[in-house]
């Protein structure tokens, strides 16, 4: 299907990008239709709602979901909206109902989504009422490795089509062990800085030595980590890539480096080393001796709102986002590892992270520079490393020559761009599946 395109943002020869998608209202109000109306949308993960009964409200782009798991163990992504008058029918943040009543009238429905029970059917609808056609609207679910996906979109492809390559490096952090992971949390808090900014600096590992100096500084005096310097970021050998609008880096080498970052200090780091050998077979099995032991997934995100795994940045305008921080565990881990883990992520990237703080401020103000009567008028520059990728003869996707490069974040914004240009899911290119997934991990784990 042929489209008229509307949207011409970024420049790929030049990097350049106009700034007016950070803060136009307008612009904004399509995204929630094209982006997060029609993608795949981590909304959770199976763990949170571990027995029959449970459920979590959460979200998908502005709509309010419940995320619920029926009697019969079955999950589902439901609107948090009766269908009478619009209210919604669950107030709570997590629990175990097996029904939801709306506390303006009393429609009830089950935790499927069906209608059970309407007050005065007889008497006020004279029997007429179509109970069956007015149940909770119900958002397709698929999962990946226990973390649970939903779109609106009925056209849409399969999530392990959408999710492509990339679940290749993904699989590295969320499908290591038999036992799957669980998840913490979240942490929530509200940011004045669009959505696309938190996304943007995932694989941005340009800005650390800059903007991450004292707290860099703070770790490498207490924690024992070796000073980080520009030097050490351009001779890096790490990897940038981009697979189907997910943006990833990763760091390649078969040195038997424990494949973790928060909580690794000179004092836990045997902790780390132990768990990592006596695990080895098992995650070999499971994905190969390539990537169980070559690869060690870094900053990256899942297209549109994944942030650093299982992050999310949730629109609330354009000019304000609730982030939502969960912490991932392997599940059979030792419980002295994930309390060392656990700590280590709030410390670094919490709402009171040392890092997180020093991204904050520098999300704010490029989201700021939209808004002034000049500075508005001026496109971000994005050309460092334009014409510098490449496919790789060992790891799918397309590789940055160097680790320090703004292609992913251009390909992002053109990943944007075909969103919003796009009539249905017929005028979005896929890539196709191209990795050898060696070892018996799946989808589901």
């Amino acid at each position: 299907m042929g489209t008229t395109q509307k949207y011409a943002v970024i420049d790929p020869a030049t990097g350049k990008i106009d700034r007016g998608i950070f803060s136009d209202q307008a612009i904004y109000d399509e995204e929630m239709e094209k982006i997060f109306g029609r993608a795949w949308l981590m909304i959770g993960h199976e763990s949170l709602v571990p027995e029959v009964d449970d459920y979590f409200h959460t979200y998908m782009g502005e709509d309010p979901v419940i995320l619920t798991r029926d009697g019969q163990g079955k999950l589902h992504a439901l609107l948090n909206m009766c269908r009478h008058r619009g209210n919604r029918v669950a107030r709570c943040d997590d629990g175990n109902a097996k029904r939801f009543m709306c506390a303006y009238h009393g429609w009830t429905y089950r935790n499927d989504g069906t209608l059970e029970h309407v007050p005065g059917e007889s008497e006020a609808y004279y029997n007429e009422l179509d109970l069956r056609s007015l149940g909770l609207i119900e958002a397709r679910l698929e999962t990946y490795a226990g973390i649970i996906f939903a779109t609106w979109a009925k056209d849409a492809p399969s999530l392990e089509a959408y999710l492509g390559d990339a679940r290749w490096y993904l699989d590295t952090v969320f499908n290591r062990r038999d036992g799957g992971m669980q998840a913490l949390g979240p942490t929530k808090w509200l940011e004045p800085a669009n959505w696309k900014t938190m996304v943007d600096n995932c694989s941005d590992n340009y800005h650390v030595p800059t903007s991450h100096l004292s707290s860099a500084a703070v770790q490498s005096r207490f924690l024992g980590r070796p000073r980080l310097s520009h030097a050490d970021q351009f001779e890096s050998p790490n990897k940038h890539v981009f697979v189907n609008g997910h943006a990833l880096t990763f760091r390649d080498g078969n040195d038997n480096m424990p494949r973790y970052l928060h909580g690794v200090s000179t004092e836990t780091m045997r902790l780390f080393e132990d768990y990592h050998t006596s695990t080895m077979v098992e995650v070999e099995r499971r994905l190969g001796p390539l990537r169980a032991r070559g690869v060690q997934l870094g900053n990256h995100s899942i297209f549109p709102n994944g942030v650093l795994g299982f992050r999310l940045a949730l629109p609330r305008g354009p000019l304000k986002t609730e982030f939502w921080h969960f912490v991932l565990l392997d599940r059979d881990a030792p419980e002295e590892l994930k309390r060392v883990i656990r700590i280590g992520s709030q410390a670094n990237n919490g709402a009171a992270g040392m890092f997180e703080q020093d991204d904050v401020d520098n999300w704010r103000q490029v989201t700021e520079s939209s808004t002034s009567r000049m500075s508005r008028h001026l496109p971000q520059d994005l050309s460092m490393g334009v014409g510098h990728e490449a496919q790789h003869p060992d790891y799918p996707g397309l590789i940055s020559e160097r680790y320090i490069s703004e292609n992913n974040q251009r390909l992002f914004y053109m990943r944007w761009q075909q969103f919003m240009n796009a009539q249905s899911w017929a005028d979005i290119p896929l890539e196709p599946i191209r990795a050898r997934f060696d070892g018996t991990a799946t989808m589901q784990g």
